[in-house]
């Protein structure tokens, strides 16, 4: 049968077949074969950017958790804040509070500072105490001053006074904006 066939159209022949048959092959399992092998790649290679973004997202949640530890939690309402310090200053014997100064806000481009004052009187022991209670253990707020002072009154006794200042740091400014009703 193919006797009637020189050697170079039978190697013409084998040629085509060989061509249609590899362009078949390629179609039908080479081309998903390199698919799968690029994307396999694609993904190892997201997969590590995930791992090291991971480590680098503790390394930051410690970090965060040290600058809430210094500069107090963030997130909390500042009259909660305000409202915790009286609550805290009054679990304390032998003190009273003398004056409490309206929270003072500072907002700058990327950050909000909420400041307290708190004045408070009593003898040398208890403020000493409290003053140490406040910066151990007094969470919601961070001391940033303390000062003690005596005030002379009606020319008989002094008066010890502990003035300290609160801060509160929000990351983020929140601009809040106010409706004109009055149309």
């Amino acid at each position: 049968m193919f006797e009637q066939y020189t050697y170079k159209q039978k190697c013409i022949a084998l040629v085509v077949i060989f061509l249609m048959l590899s362009y078949t092959a390629y179609k039908r399992s080479f081309k998903s074969l390199i698919e799968v092998y690029q994307e396999n790649k694609e993904l190892t290679k997201r997969s590590d950017e995930i791992a090291s973004k991971s480590k680098n997202l503790d390394v930051l949640s410690m970090e965060i958790a040290s600058y809430d530890k210094y500069l107090g939690n963030q997130n909390v309402e500042r009259d909660v804040v305000q409202q915790e310090i009286i609550a805290f200053a009054t679990q304390h014997e032998g003190i009273s509070i003398n004056d409490l100064q309206a929270i003072h806000t500072f907002e700058g481009e990327n950050y909000t500072i909420y400041t307290n004052q708190l004045d408070i009187t009593g003898n040398i022991n208890n403020l000493l105490k409290l003053g140490y209670d406040f910066e151990t253990k007094f969470n919601y707020s961070r001391v940033v001053s303390t000062n003690y002072y005596t005030v002379k009154k009606n020319n008989s006794n002094e008066v010890l006074h502990l003035k300290i200042v609160f801060q509160n740091y929000e990351i983020g400014n929140k601009k809040v904006v106010k409706e004109d009703n009055d149309k």
